[in-house]
């Protein structure tokens, strides 16, 4: 019987003293090097494209969008009603509460966004802002500045595209819910 023409077959004896595999496959060494390779290179990849995509140190952050520092007054504006509405109904009161803390929320993921850009630089003939102050209003016109605060929510979702879309987007839903309820 010639051995070129046999098939190979596991010889019998301890499991370590011989291989499960035929000679000449691929070895589990060779597998996990490989991995290793790839791992290595996605990792030199996204390196690159951080270093890359990275704004120089010496680079000032841009100017926010103008969409964001409106959207950020508009939601001081409404918190400032708000707080200055105190009378009411004890469930329009209640409607109140929910909505300036909705409000806040608002403003504080718009302040995150805000994060991002170079805070504007204010002019010599401009003073500091002074804090928003509120007028009280009747919930009708609660409702009414509800409604137009989600209409110009929406519109600003509409230019714009990826997170300060989605952001936009889930202000006025909860605009036109804050309106709804106080219907």
């Amino acid at each position: 019987m010639d051995d070129s023409t046999t098939p190979w077959r596991p010889q019998p004896g301890p499991r370590h003293a011989s291989p499960d595999r035929p000679p000449g496959g691929t070895s589990r060494r060779w597998f996990l090097a490989g991995g290793a390779a790839v791992v290595l290179a996605a990792g030199g990849g996204v390196g690159a494209d951080f270093l890359l995509t990275k704004r120089p140190s010496d680079q000032p952050p841009p100017a926010p969008p103008d969409a964001l520092l409106a959207a950020a007054e508009t939601e001081r504006a409404l918190i400032a009603d708000l707080d200055a509405t105190t009378g009411g109904a004890p469930a329009v009161r209640q409607v109140i509460s929910q909505a300036r803390a909705n409000h806040a929320a608002h403003l504080s993921a718009l302040r995150g966004l805000l994060a991002d850009y170079r805070t504007p630089s204010p002019t010599p003939s401009t003073s500091p802002t002074p804090p928003v102050r509120g007028t009280p209003r009747t919930a009708a016109q609660l409702r009414t500045a509800e409604q137009r605060a989600s209409a110009t929510a929406a519109q600003r979702a509409s230019a714009l595209e990826g997170t300060m879309a989605a952001l936009f987007a889930s202000i006025a839903a909860c605009e036109a819910t804050h309106a709804a309820l106080l219907a």
